[in-house]
Parts: structure tokens; C-alpha cells; sequence
């Protein structure tokens, strides 16, 4: 593959992860809803500690992983200062 190519690649994965991230931060702001009707908090860093938890062992990628938990981590900032 030429690199003309590979970005074509590129630009198909982003255009997927836009389509996913909308719909991410939908539910974000369903769940914001949800926890302003029922008074609860925004954080909930139990939810976050399994979540991360989970991926880690999920992702099974040492070298990647980190990336991916930084990447992840600021997801859900994102999610959270949505939902505020």
C-alpha cells in the first residue's frame, strides 16, 4: 500500500469513530438527564475505576494500551463536561 492509500484507510476509520463519538455523547447527555431527574452526580468514579478496569483487560495490547487508556480517559471528561 501506498501512503495516499493508507490515509484513505485513515480517513474511513475517522469518519466511523465522528459517526460512534455522536452517538456517545447522545447517550451522554440521555445519562446526564437521568442523573439531574434523580439528583445524582455527574461522577462516578466507581463506574469509571471498573470501566477502566475492564477495558484494560479487554484490550489485551501492552505496547497500545496506554494510548488507548488516554484516549479513553479523555472520552469520559468529554462525556462528563457534557453532561453538565
Amino acid at each position: 500500500m501506498n501512503l495516499e492509500q493508507l490515509r484513505l484507510e485513515i480517513d474511513a476509520i475517522d469518519a466511523q469513530m465522528m459517526a460512534l463519538f455522536k452517538e456517545r455523547m447522545k447517550i451522554s447527555k440521555m445519562i446526564g438527564a437521568y442523573k439531574k431527574a434523580h439528583q445524582l452526580p455527574v461522577l462516578d468514579s466507581k463506574r469509571e475505576e471498573v470501566l477502566l478496569a475492564l477495558r484494560k483487560e479487554a484490550f489485551n495490547d501492552e505496547v497500545l494500551y496506554p494510548y488507548y487508556e488516554t484516549f479513553l480517559k479523555t472520552m469520559l471528561n468529554l462525556s462528563k463536561e457534557y453532561q453538565k
